[in-house]
């Protein structure tokens, strides 16, 4: 049987639920970041051709660009309206988190799916079906989430979980600690800061709109410009502050370094010697705490 990797349990050890409900998860994440860029660039079209008097003989080729910029803006309005597709996004991440901590429990041995010290095929046979009803289960808890599979590697408990569970107790926690804890913790870590960066970036960004569009509204009143640049602006602005409120980096930042301090603490704790039974409720705690983040974030988003 093979064992698992060094590292701990890469995207393509986990099962089959993961891999599907992360594939839609991250089409619909395209799909949804894609049309309100649209949107949003349509509206600021529309608005940019508001200010302008371009005419081609008796037509007014301003007015038609906006009406055409506002019409293609209604249509992706309708579309994230109906298709909705920021609900595959959201709920497929969490059926994808979700499927990847019981993964992770059934490996290591953590609670609901312990791991007896002895060993035995019966308890191991037991891990499996408590595995797969928890699988069956979370599908029933997301049914109107729509699961396109992989068209290859279609299993629920791959070797490289296997193999993780039958190691000792001892590499069961280094694998855990590193695979899992310590790799989560840095990620978070690294998150937070790429979020707060992009979030100070787009604040001064709007910043500077805003006060473009200012200097531009005086010198419109001094009759320096002919050109209104504050409905712009103003458009340009709003845009801006729509797209921030989507990507909700200042939330994010909070969120994942919380997340990464509270692993760190983790990590600091999962050294010591356990207890089959101590270990099943460490890496149960452990795995609650990495999928608190991924609970709020879905509530935030519902």
């Amino acid at each position: 049987m093979a064992e698992p990797m060094a590292e701990g349990l890469a995207d393509p050890d986990l099962p089959a639920l993961f891999a599907a409900a992360d594939r839609n998860s991250l089409v619909g994440q395209r799909r949804t970041l894609r049309t309100v860029r649209t949107r949003l660039a349509l509206l600021v079209v529309a608005a940019v051709a508001g200010t302008f008097g371009w005419h081609a003989g008796p037509m007014d080729v301003a007015g038609f660009v906006g009406a055409v910029a506002l019409g293609g803006a209604l249509v992706t309005e309708v579309y994230l309206l109906t298709a909705r597709p920021e609900r595959l996004w959201y709920d497929g991440r969490a059926v994808a988190e979700s499927a990847k901590s019981l993964a992770w429990r059934f490996a290591v041995g953590g609670n609901p799916l312990p791991v007896d010290p002895l060993h035995s095929s019966e308890s191991m046979q037991a891990a499996r079906d408590t595995l797969l009803r928890r699988f069956r289960s979370l599908i029933r808890e997301m049914g109107d989430v729509h699961l396109v599979p992989r068209s290859e590697g279609i299993v629920q408990i791959t070797a490289a979980m296997q193999g993780a569970r039958e190691l000792p107790l001892a590499e069961r926690q280094r694998l855990y600690l590193r695979g899992r804890v310590l790799d989560q913790q840095r990620w978070y870590a690294s998150k937070a800061a790429w979020n707060e960066r992009r979030a100070v970036s787009w604040q001064v960004t709007l910043a500077v709109a805003e006060a473009v569009g200012l200097a531009g509204a005086v010198l419109k009143a001094a009759s320096v410009l002919s050109i209104d640049t504050l409905g712009i602006v103003s458009a340009l602005t709003a845009a801006g502050a729509a797209w921030l409120q989507t990507k909700q980096h200042h939330n994010l930042a909070r969120a994942y370094a919380v997340a990464s301090q509270e692993l760190a603490d983790i990590a600091a704790m999962a050294e010591r010697a356990f207890t089959e039974r101590e270990w099943a409720d460490f890496a149960a705690d452990a795995e609650d705490a990495i999928s608190r983040e991924h609970r709020l974030w879905r509530a935030t988003h519902a």
